[in-house]
């Protein structure tokens, strides 16, 4: 089934477009991640291993969807560079995510789950969706910083 779009390629109502879907997509994966957190943390887990956890399950919910939905990618072609990109930026996410924690915790002594919250956070605003955007899933015809080869 194909999905049709009411905007023209590389309009600014595709682009909002985009923007609103992949922050629905991060919300949804955010939501499977934190609450995984406090699962695990509630559970007796150390909160940088339940950090760690999280952030897998997250990473896999919020590909799959930005990929299908947010980004429109469809077939096999660009799946294994998008997919070493997004391993590469969600690894590097991922330490981000555990320093901030780590800073909020032990240094700041914010509690545990409310300290995993606020660096997910600050890291996905600042990491996660610009380098998703315009490295893992750049959009060829605006000229994303990488191409995809053919």
């Amino acid at each position: 089934m194909r999905e049709i779009t009411l905007t023209k390629p590389n309009s600014l109502g595709l682009e909002i477009q985009r923007f609103a879907r992949a922050n629905a997509s991060t919300l949804l994966a955010t939501a499977m991640e934190w609450g995984l957190v406090t699962v695990l943390v509630k559970s007796g887990g150390h909160y940088l291993v339940a950090a760690g956890v999280g952030a897998v399950l997250g990473a896999v919910t919020d590909f799959t969807l930005k990929r299908r939905w947010a980004f429109m990618r469809r077939g096999s072609r660009s799946l294994r560079i998008e997919s070493l990109r997004y391993v590469l930026v969600s690894a590097l996410s991922l330490g981000w995510n555990l320093l901030a924690a780590y800073g909020l915790v032990h240094w700041l002594r914010v509690p545990p789950i409310p300290g995993v919250i606020t660096a997910s956070v600050l890291i996905g605003a600042l990491w996660n969706y610009p380098l998703q955007r315009f490295f893992v899933f750049p959009d060829v015809a605006s000229g994303g910083l990488l191409q995809p080869a053919p």
